[in-house]
């Protein structure tokens, strides 16, 4: 007991000298040399034989890219102690009789994350993944002796925003299964970095440093001394200031809104790592992007909906084939997807480029990947004829299947441009200056930049479950986009059950014209509100290509696209 006691006072003393002598509350003076950690669920699979696609999905699921540092803290990372202390209380009102582990799993479920029991996709030959954290946060502990620092960091990852709950046959979320590659359509991040600065805005303060303490002490009862000292000398220090200065310009997190559930803010996100965007004052009108699932998608040869990321030389528009899905096709992929950890995680060029390798596994299991298959019997009586609506409709932009009526493969997708008089709002936003900013970057070898102006139309697969649809997630069904009289000016996103004949979010106008879920569905999420008369999200487009079609055309192609 007295070596014990003598260990935590010499221990203690040692970590306020050091930190004293190089920080004085400023991270970048108190982390010399960057301070690094790695994804604590990818740990299970270090030592593991995997193939290159086990491989992939485990980086995919679990794999930080070098994202977990003292240099992504000061971007996009957080120190996970200090956030989810101060997350506990701020949803508690303070009261740390409700601040408890169990708490934090809700707390990430509300802004859409996913906190399952299991992998529905998983390999049965894979070991079963750590699930101690949230699906899409990656979580570790970075340290050192000398200077003696540590910090528990965690940064955002790929399941984030493409993983997805399971459905049943009722169409019922079930958010204790999630599909790997699946859009994640209730993902708000919005909501989760407003909580954050409104968090960090009360309890970073001196006057509440007593009650965090209080609140990590009870999520934390085994934190190390090191890591104690490390966040009472130089993170939270340095949150404060951080949080101060942001009063005093924004007035929030980040200089721009993230957009609703199931939508992301990928184009303000990279054009302030470009530094294209001034961060201290907030950009007045966003657009907002639907997340896809992955199925297919190693077919394309330019990345977004506005194409702005373009497979070197490759920029005409080609037909891809299942032939042409080569190893160099993958590695040219991965070069592109990697450079999406920068906007997303906080990565410079450099880290980004030195997991291609990583990626390129990433992409090999994506190759064999394979959406959550539609649940309930179709109506067979329908396939052939929607089939043949969907080769003399939708084929030219959206790609040509095989003849199977029961798991369609993609043939030739053509990677083409179009207007279909979508909202073009995206459109304007994604100029040459972007493009401009990529080829001038040392990522140019990897990625084409490419300015706007039309949109990809995407392949198809996993569309069912997909909603709401269009780039910009403004339609609610796949029977409501057919038939344009029938969008609604509002609706709502986020928690929802699927309606598996309308094929989208469950719900329907009231007596009082209102849209509305179900009253029989509690969403396991809080919803929003998704405006179709604000910026960026009409729900105009899309019309002419079902004009031609009559009611049991269209019927049998919705039946049709449930396959795919």
């Amino acid at each position: 007991m007295k070596f014990a006691v003598l260990r935590y006072l010499v221990g203690g003393f040692v970590v306020v000298i050091a930190a004293l002598l190089i920080a004085d509350g400023d991270i970048k003076g108190a982390f010399k040399g960057e301070l690094k950690a790695s994804s604590a669920a990818l740990a299970r699979f270090s030592d593991a034989d995997l193939s290159a696609g086990e491989k992939g999905i485990v980086y995919f699921a679990q794999g930080d890219f070098s994202a977990l540092t003292s240099d992504t803290l000061k971007v996009s990372a957080a120190p996970w102690v200090v956030l989810t202390a101060s997350l506990s209380l701020s949803t508690a009102n303070g009261d740390l009789e409700r601040v408890n582990p169990e708490a934090v799993r809700d707390i990430y479920k509300s802004f859409g994350f996913h906190t399952p029991r299991k992998f529905e996709n998983w390999p049965d030959a894979l070991a079963n993944p750590d699930l101690q954290y949230p699906v899409g946060q990656n979580v570790g502990l970075a340290k050192r002796l000398l200077p003696p620092t540590a910090v528990t960091i965690a940064n955002i990852g790929c399941p984030a925003c493409h993983s997805g709950v399971v459905y049943d046959e009722s169409g019922s979320p079930d958010p204790d299964r999630v599909w790997l590659g699946a859009p994640n359509t209730s993902i708000n991040l919005e909501s989760y970095s407003n909580a954050i600065y409104a968090a960090l805005l009360t309890y970073s303060r001196d006057e509440k440093q007593e009650m965090l303490w209080a609140a990590i002490d009870k999520l934390y009862p085994d934190l190390a001394i090191r890591e104690r000292y490390t966040l009472k000398l130089i993170v939270l220090p340095a949150i404060r200031k951080r949080i101060q200065e942001l009063e005093t310009t924004t007035g929030r997190l980040l200089p721009f809104k993230s957009a609703l559930p199931g939508l992301t803010n990928g184009l303000d996100s990279l054009r302030v790592k470009l530094g294209l965007e001034d961060q201290s004052t907030v950009i007045e009108h966003s657009v907002f992007n639907s997340i896809p699932d992955l199925g297919s998608r190693v077919f394309r040869d330019r990345f977004l909906n506005t194409g702005t990321y373009v497979v070197p030389a490759r920029e005409a528009p080609n037909t891809t084939e299942p032939a042409d899905i080569t190893q160099e096709r993958l590695q040219a992929l991965a070069g592109i997807a990697t450079f999406v950890t920068i906007p997303s995680m906080g990565v410079t060029p450099e880290v980004a480029i030195s997991h291609i390798g990583d990626m390129e596994d990433v992409m090999l299991w994506m190759k064999d990947y394979r959406p959550q298959s539609y649940p309930r019997p179709l109506d067979v009586s329908l396939l052939a004829d929607g089939q043949q609506v969907y080769r003399d409709h939708c084929s030219a932009c959206h790609g040509s299947y095989d003849e199977s009526l029961e798991v369609p493969a993609l043939l030739s997708f053509p990677n083409t441009y179009v207007d279909v008089g979508t909202d073009r709002r995206r459109i304007e936003l994604t100029g040459a200056d972007i493009a401009d900013a990529i080829n001038a970057s040392i990522y140019s070898p990897y990625i084409q930049g490419r300015a706007a102006t039309e949109y990809t139309a995407p392949p198809l697969a996993g569309l069912w479950s997909s909603a709401p649809y269009l780039h910009n997630g403004s339609v609610p069904t796949l029977q409501a986009l057919m038939y344009p009289e029938m969008r609604p000016a509002k609706f709502r996103v986020g928690g929802h059950a699927l309606d598996l004949e309308k094929v989208g979010i469950a719900g329907d106008f009231g007596s009082d014209g209102v849209w509305r879920y179900p009253e029989t569905h509690k969403p396991w999420m809080p919803s929003e509100e998704v405006d179709t008369t604000a910026f960026g999200l009409g729900n105009q487009g899309h019309e002419k290509e079902f004009a031609p079609l009559d009611d049991g055309q269209k019927r049998a192609l919705l039946e049709y696209l449930k396959l795919l």
